[in-house]
C-alpha cells in the first residue's frame, strides 16, 4: 500500500513517523487510527491506493485469436523486426473490420529485436489510453518476454516499466499473446510494417541504446586508448618487443617467464636499482652484458 499526502503533510514525514512499508490491511487500519490524532480532517489529508497491481484480466498468454472476432473490442496488433542492420516496430488497429489506424518507425541500427517489441507495445497502449473510456482494447502481441516485462513493476527495462504504469491506470486495455507467423490477418500485417519500417520508417529516438552494446562501446574505446599508451610509452619496451598488442586476456606465462622477460628478478642490475645488493662490479658487467 502506498500512502501520500495532499494537504501539505509530505510523504516521508507519515513513514518515518509511524512506521515503513504497509503490506496489509492490518496494518493500514493501525496507521489510519494513528493518523486520526491530526487535527485536520483524514479525508482531506491522506490518499490511500492499493499496491500497483495489474488487474489478472488484463495480461494473458492464452492465444488471442478469439477476441478478433468480437466487434466490442478495438483489436491492436504489434510487431518488431530486426535485419541484419537495421530495427524496425509497428502496431496497427484493427476496429469492425476495417484498419482505422497504424504506426511504424525505425529505431537505431544497435537495437535489440526486444527493445522494437517493447517500443511497438509501448505506442499501442499510448494509443490505447487516449480511445474513448467506453473502449475495451486488446492489444496482440506475439513476444512473450515484453509482456512478462510490461506486466512486472520493477523491471529494469524503462519502457517496460513505462507500459506497465499505462496499463495500471488504463484497466480497459488488455495485452494478449497471440501465435506468430500462423495465419494471424492482424499480426501477418503489424509484422510486414515492422519490415517496411527497416527501410522506410520514420526515425524513432526514444528507446535507448541496450546496456550491452553501450558496454561494448566503452570497452573498445579503453583498448584503443590503452593500446596507444603501450605503443608510446617510455617503459616496459622489452615486453613490448613480445607482446605488441594489448589484450583483457591473460597470457599463459609461468614465474620463470615473467621473470626473465621483465627482468624483474635476482638479476644484478634489478638488485642494485632497489639497492638490494652492493656489488658494484656485477652490476656495472651485467649492465653492460646487456648494451
Amino acid at each position: 500500500m502506498v500512502i501520500r499526502a495532499t494537504a501539505g503533510l509530505k510523504e516521508k514525514q507519515i513513514f518515518g513517523e509511524y512506521g515503513m512499508k504497509i503490506n496489509s490491511e492490518k496494518s493500514s487500519c493501525f496507521l489510519i487510527r494513528c493518523l486520526d490524532n491530526f487535527s485536520f480532517p483524514l479525508e482531506s489529508v491522506l490518499l490511500i491506493r492499493f499496491a500497483d497491481k495489474i488487474k489478472p484480466n488484463q495480461i494473458s498468454f492464452e492465444d488471442g485469436e478469439t477476441y478478433i472476432a468480437r466487434k466490442d473490442i478495438i483489436n491492436i496488433f504489434t510487431d518488431g523486426s530486426k535485419t541484419e542492420h537495421v530495427v524496425g516496430a509497428a502496431f496497427c488497429v484493427l476496429t469492425n473490420d476495417i484498419w482505422a489506424y497504424q504506426w511504424s518507425a525505425e529505431l537505431n541500427d544497435n537495437n535489440t529485436v526486444f527493445q522494437a517489441e517493447l517500443t511497438a507495445l509501448h505506442e499501442a497502449v499510448i494509443y490505447a489510453s487516449h480511445l474513448p473510456n467506453h473502449n475495451t482494447s486488446n492489444i496482440h502481441v506475439d513476444n512473450r518476454a515484453s509482456i512478462m516485462a510490461s506486466s512486472n513493476s520493477k523491471s529494469t527495462n524503462e519502457t517496460a516499466r513505462k507500459n506497465f504504469k499505462i496499463l495500471l491506470s488504463n484497466p480497459k486495455i488488455k495485452v494478449s499473446w497471440v501465435k506468430a507467423h500462423a495465419g494471424n490477418i492482424g499480426n501477418e500485417r503489424a509484422d510486414q510494417l515492422a519490415k517496411d519500417a527497416t527501410q522506410h520508417g520514420k526515425p524513432y529516438s526514444h528507446t535507448k541504446l541496450p546496456k550491452p552494446y553501450i558496454k561494448g562501446l566503452l570497452r573498445k574505446n579503453m583498448l584503443e586508448e590503452w593500446q596507444t599508451l603501450w605503443k608510446n610509452g617510455d617503459t616496459g619496451r622489452k615486453i613490448y618487443n613480445i607482446m605488441p598488442s594489448v589484450s583483457l586476456r591473460p597470457t599463459n606465462w609461468i614465474r620463470e617467464d615473467v621473470i626473465f622477460f621483465s627482468q624483474h628478478g635476482p638479476f644484478p642490475a634489478y638488485l642494485k636499482r632497489f639497492h638490494l645488493s652492493d656489488n658494484t662490479c656485477r652490476t656495472r658487467m651485467a649492465e653492460k652484458g646487456r648494451q
